[in-house]
């Protein structure tokens, strides 16, 4: 880290990050490790993620894991572990859309949209977002807002069970997501921002309902 935090504060052009690669010894996995400063004033604490690459005949993208807050239907909050895949389409369309940097390689992309966007809000997918979607299946359910524009996907939950195949209790299980598309929102049509905007209404008024019950019980 010291010598990242000094290789970013030379830089002249910002944002300004590195990407360096660590094998863990025990599962031989390797991961790149980013660092990034959007102004100069954050090279000395750049944000920072980690990232792998998964490479099958089937599929090249990034691979996340990432741990977060899942709000039960009773009110309750728990902790929620997140695998998150990024295909290599996905980060293309983030770079043609946003970034606009075609000097970049997917890592470099990854490595951008992680730590520019990692807070992600979900949003119920409708009619008016995609009229089409309901032809996608069960698992084009969501989408994601995040900082930098609007991510489509394909969404599961992976019940968390035991060796013999039995359900843990109080164990929600795992969140998959599978991010597909990206669309910068001054991109996106009006009834597709109205769609958007009023299932985050919906949202936020569920979690003052459960917050309000949660306080007079």
């Amino acid at each position: 880290m010291p010598k990242v935090v000094k290789e970013l504060e030379k830089e002249l052009k910002f944002p300004a990050w590195r990407i360096c690669k660590y094998t863990v010894p025990e599962s031989c996995n390797t991961y790149n490790l980013c660092y990034y400063a959007e102004f100069p004033e954050n090279a000395q604490s750049p944000t920072n993620i980690h990232y792998c690459i998964v490479d099958t005949d089937e599929v090249v993208a990034i691979i996340r894991a990432l741990t977060g807050k899942y709000l039960k239907p009773d009110g309750a909050i728990t902790e929620l572990k997140q695998i998150h895949l990024y295909t290599y389409h996905f980060l293309e369309q983030y770079n043609k859309r946003f970034l606009k940097n075609d000097a970049l390689s997917h890592e470099e992309i990854a490595c951008m949209y992680s730590c520019r966007n990692k807070v992600i809000t979900p949003t119920r997918m409708n009619e008016r977002i995609n009229r089409n979607y309901k032809k996608h299946g069960r698992f084009n359910s969501h989408v994601y807002e995040v900082r930098d524009g609007v991510c489509f996907a394909q969404t599961s939950f992976e019940d968390a069970k035991d060796e013999e195949g039995n359900l843990i209790p109080d164990d929600v299980g795992t969140l998959l997501i599978l991010f597909t598309t990206f669309m910068n929102e001054n991109d996106m049509s009006e009834e597709q921002k109205k769609g958007i905007e009023d299932e985050q209404k919906i949202l936020y008024d569920t979690v003052d309902e459960l917050f309000f019950k949660s306080l007079v019980k």
